[in-house]
């Protein structure tokens, strides 16, 4: 009786996935948004009987041909447009949404394959509502419009089309890490892992980029005079925690970053001046990654706040995921009453609070955002998880081999290519500030996401033993080995610092030392370079009776 049960259970099971495919349409013509009601309820369609196969991951579209109805959707959308070419009407680039890529770890179903809320003003009017594409436990896939906002008169129709998804094999994640010696190089530029991750980091407000756009009110307009540039690196430094008067980073001295405050200190209430203030990073993976964005990523920072900081509510704006720093910081660290906090893409009511945050520390913070898959984000301090957040997608439009500009349509699949005296001026590197040259779609670069930045200006200097961005989901499991602030890095760690003293590394000093040091000097070994200049010669001997004779590192 039992095996037969279970030979009932494993036919059903084989059943359901025999029919599965590589992709499936769901056809939404004849969907319709009532124009009368300013909150209609959602709109839910599925493949019908056709269904998908589980899979690592999947692509997307959701782009149907849509028209406006009523009074205002006939004067927005005359004519039947594709749903990308609306969206780019209410906000210039936006068609990017319509088409992308997600991990599915699990490699299992039910699976939300794209979860995000779109919209924007056009001629006065705002208009706001929820794309959702999901793989449903029996590999049915389900389309859906929902939390819809926006006003009376203006309805839309589905005149054809809807969504696809289609199975998929993500390449593996990648990871990049800044240890901040002297500079913004990552371990990959300065040659510790040439094999690890391919992103970069910038000063917001570097002059290559071009002059800086407005403030609140005028944020896609130069301000007359022009914002400063330079100000990030000048208020910001890089040196030895010992020289700043902090705790050694896992009890061994490391050079440091002390991060600049978010506002122009010499015209600290002047919005237009906070609005460059900051670190840019371009994620880089677009050469590989099918997607606009990344709606998978962790971001990891050694981080020290000094008890100066700790005083304001918000010591620290850790993430500014818009391209150009545009609006408020949406992760941040918040102080009060001596208690600390932190959370993503909600209103401080909502922030995680832990014991764990707080000043005069080194903290190992880390944000797992998973927006498409589970729209949520996971908090951890020192690889201990402390609560959930909201999960995003951040901006990665630009491909390094073929930069180009986001003024993505349908009748203009890829995007207008950047000159290449211009990406040679702003360093091979996208500029936050820059729109293309399109009249009819003037979009942004939009491929970077802000660090250490807020238009309110709001933050204080803290400082930064190392960080790393992967653009995957990191597991618990993964973040918890990753344990603490060490001084060496987080996943690709620099070797010890060496004893010169203990030459032979034997654990003693003693004259083993000596002879080990004069057959290298003698041999010219480039190990004998103890006193790292480049060179083997007698200061190196001068250097080494030094250590040997004090008996220490």
């Amino acid at each position: 009786m039992v095996l037969r049960r279970f030979a009932t259970l494993v036919g059903a099971a084989l059943a359901s996935t025999a029919g599965a495919q590589s992709s499936v349409s769901i056809d939404l013509t004849g969907v319709s948004i009532s124009s009368t009601p300013t909150n209609p309820p959602d709109v839910v369609r599925n493949s019908g009987t056709a269904t998908i196969s589980a899979a690592p991951g999947y692509l997307y579209t959701f782009n149907p041909t849509v028209r406006g109805t009523g009074l205002l959707g006939a004067i927005t959308i005359p004519t039947p447009k594709p749903l990308g070419d609306v969206l780019n009407q209410f906000v210039p680039g936006q068609y990017r949404v319509v088409t992308g890529a997600m991990r599915n770890p699990p490699g299992t179903r039910p699976c939300q394959v794209f979860f995000n809320t779109v919209g924007g003003t056009f001629s006065g009017l705002t208009i706001n509502l929820t794309l959702d594409l999901d793989v449903l436990a029996d590999g049915v896939g389900q389309a859906a419009v929902r939390n819809i906002s926006k006003p009376s008169g203006l309805g839309l129709s589905v005149t054809a089309g809807g969504g696809t998804i289609q199975t998929w094999t993500p390449p593996p994640p990648v990871y990049t890490e800044w240890q901040f010696e002297g500079n913004l190089q990552s371990v990959k530029e300065n040659g510790l892992a040439p094999t690890s991750g391919p992103s970069k980091l910038r000063y917001l407000d570097d002059a290559r980029f071009g002059p800086i756009l407005g403030g609140p009110g005028n944020e896609n307009n130069l301000p007359n005079p022009p914002t400063p540039q330079g100000v990030t690196a000048a208020q910001s430094a890089f040196g030895l925690a010992s020289s700043f008067g902090i705790p050694l980073p896992g009890g061994e001295d490391d050079t440091v970053y002390r991060t600049s405050p978010p506002r122009n200190l010499a015209d600290p209430t002047n919005r237009t001046k906070s609005r460059g203030l900051g670190l840019l990073m371009w994620p880089n993976t677009r050469d590989f990654w099918p997607d606009d964005k990344i709606a998978q990523w962790t971001f990891i920072w050694d981080l020290y706040i000094p008890a100066s900081a700790w005083a304001s509510e918000w010591p620290v704006p850790l993430i500014e995921d818009n391209h150009n720093n545009d609006q408020a910081a949406d992760c941040l660290i918040r102080q009060s009453g001596g208690s600390g906090s932190i959370g993503y893409g909600v209103e401080p009511g909502q922030f995680v609070s832990s014991a764990l945050l707080g000043p005069n520390r080194w903290m190992r913070v880390a944000l797992v955002s998973d927006g498409y898959r589970l729209a949520q984000g996971r908090l951890f301090v020192n690889g201990t998880f402390i609560g959930t957040t909201s999960g995003d997608w951040v901006y990665n439009s630009t491909k390094s081999t073929d930069p180009r500009y986001g003024d993505v349509s349908t009748a203009q699949p890829v995007g207008t290519p950047v000159a290449p005296a211009d990406w040679a001026a702003w360093g091979q590197f996208p500029s936050p500030w820059v729109f293309a040259p399109n009249a009819s779609n003037t979009a942004p670069m939009a491929s970077t996401v802000c660090l250490f930045s807020d238009l309110q200006g709001r933050g204080e200097s803290v400082y930064v033993a190392n960080m790393l961005f992967s653009d995957e989901a990191m597991t618990d499991a993964q973040i918890a080995a990753l344990g603490g602030t060490s001084a060496r890095g987080i996943m690709f760690p620099r070797p010890p610092a060496r004893c010169v003293a203990d030459y032979n590394a034997d654990g003693g000093i003693d004259g083993g030392d000596v002879e080990a040091f004069f057959i290298d000097w003698s041999n010219g070994s480039a190990a004998a370079d103890v006193n790292e200049d480049g060179g083997v010669d007698g200061a190196d001997v001068e250097a080494f009776f030094t250590a040997w004779e004090s008996g220490s590192c």
